[in-house]
């Protein structure tokens, strides 16, 4: 079904609302492909020349090659309908039918905050992104960003040094990093957090990727935050998406003679993001609660539930075959122990059918 599933995402002319209505009369995604035109034509009640420039069997070779690079390196294939596609995505009409994902962090957390700026910051923009981060430290708040030059890669490494999950969406992808100055940090990322990018290892680099990447950087958060940004570029392109979104948008100020301040200014001057100067204004409009970092998230375990995070924390990470020599426990009667735990957003599931602690309970 994952080949299937890609396969999907290289139609021509077909987005996810296109998608849908095909598939509506359909047994599976599987008849897409398997069909003769003319009775997909019937079945679909769908134009037979739109079906024929969808390109299927295109799609089909460029996803066997995808699937091959996904299984090699441990990516993961997230459909728009599948449980663990962001569900702040799903919610923008224009999101993508697939999106690739190599991390240890679940998309969807109760708290995803989105921040931007400049790629040429200043030591103001620096500062701001080293104490705002920190003040994010053992919050339970993913943050995202785009791994690019300046504010992005800012953000990640501070993010990194305080133990704050944080994904890159990528603006290519995963066959490579760019800027190439970031693979270690991209590397870093993946162990404490994740990259992100809805294109295949078939699409070459474009400047029309990045804004692209700009729309899901804003549907994917509850919140987008600009941080130093001039009066046109990638951070005001993903506040406005943001807003489009009706997503909550807010912007540090700066200096009026400073360029890089411009964009955030105007943002706040229209009304279009909320002046922010720490993170207690986050916690304020959002309307979370903020925790006391002086002490551990608590949650109540059972028994058995206690011992597998116990083995989680002594080792990186537990294939589920170790789980049981470890436990003793059933197959059956272990999944339903992982389920909980797993509900209780302590562990989660990664490539090759091994689990992981959320990084708050480590």
């Amino acid at each position: 079904m994952e080949l299937y599933k890609i396969a999907a995402a290289n139609l021509i002319g077909i987005g996810k609302h296109r998608l849908s209505l095909l598939c509506k009369n359909l047994k599976g995604l599987h008849s897409l492909f398997n069909m003769d035109i003319e009775q997909l034509s019937s079945q679909c009640n769908a134009n037979k020349n739109l079906l024929m420039k969808m390109k299927r069997k295109r799609a089909l070779q460029l996803a066997k090659k995808q699937l091959s690079f996904n299984a090699r390196y441990g990516i993961k294939t997230l459909f728009y309908t599948d449980k663990e596609y962001p569900e702040q995505l799903k919610e923008c009409a224009d999101a993508p039918v697939v999106l690739y994902y190599k991390g240890v962090i679940p998309l969807n957390q109760p708290k995803i905050v989105s921040i931007v700026g400049t790629r040429k910051c200043s030591l103001y923009g620096k500062k701001i992104v080293q104490e705002f981060i920190e003040q994010m430290k053992d919050q339970n708040i993913l943050v995202i960003s785009g791994l690019a030059y300046g504010i992005d890669t800012c953000v990640h490494e501070y993010c990194m040094s305080n133990n704050v999950p944080t994904i890159g969406v990528l603006g290519h992808g995963h066959h490579m990093i760019y800027p190439k100055s970031n693979s270690s940090l991209a590397k870093k990322m993946c162990k404490n957090g994740g990259l992100l990018s809805e294109f295949g290892i078939h699409d070459g680099m474009s400047k029309y990727n990045f804004p692209k990447r700009n729309r899901i950087i804003a549907g994917i958060a509850h919140l987008t935050i600009v941080i130093e940004s001039p009066i046109k570029g990638g951070s005001m392109i993903t506040a406005n998406l943001a807003n489009s979104y009706n997503r909550e948008v807010m912007a540090f100020p700066g200096q009026v003679s400073s360029a890089y301040s411009q964009g955030c200014n105007e943002l706040i001057k229209n009304h279009k993001a909320h002046l922010i100067s720490g993170a207690e204004d986050v916690f304020s409009l959002m309307n979370w609660s903020k925790k006391d970092s002086n002490h551990n998230m608590q949650v109540e375990l059972n028994t058995h539930e206690s011992l597998i995070v116990q083995l989680l924390q002594s080792d990186h990470d537990i294939h589920f075959d170790h789980l049981i020599q470890k436990t003793e426990f059933s197959t059956s009667y272990l999944q339903s122990v992982i389920l909980g735990l797993e509900l209780k957003n302590i562990l989660f599931e990664i490539p090759g059918f091994r689990f992981k602690l959320n990084p708050q309970f480590l």
